[in-house]
């Protein structure tokens, strides 16, 4: 079990890390950046932010999906034969992306 927990333990970065940044963003990123939606002027232009909150999510999630990923590949040093290496990294990527988006498309101001 313990020797699992080692190979795996960066896969528990993701959802450690998503009530605490869902919390941020809520309070301090939105009030920051803006929602992301178009809001009307006193002269009817439409006036969009061009770097918003769910700009500032996408690059949050997409480094730490990145940072799970190099610490897998150091993790993959642990396997034996090639094919292995190459199943883990290749999962542990498609998987993490996966969730990254996930926890992104959940977290998205319209």
């Amino acid at each position: 079990m313990k020797k699992l927990f080692q190979r795996y333990w960066q896969l528990l970065l993701l959802p450690a890390l998503y009530m605490p940044y869902k919390y941020l963003n809520e309070r301090v990123i939105v009030e920051w950046l803006g929602c992301g939606c178009p809001r009307e002027e006193a002269q009817g232009l439409i006036n969009e932010r061009y770097f918003n909150a769910n700009d500032f999510t996408l690059i949050f999630w997409g480094v730490v999906a990145l940072v799970v990923i190099i610490i897998s590949l150091f993790n993959m040093r642990q396997l034996s034969k090639w094919y292995y290496k190459l199943i883990f990294i290749v999962l542990i990527a498609a998987g993490s992306i996966f969730v990254a988006l996930q926890f992104f498309y959940s977290m998205q101001w319209r």
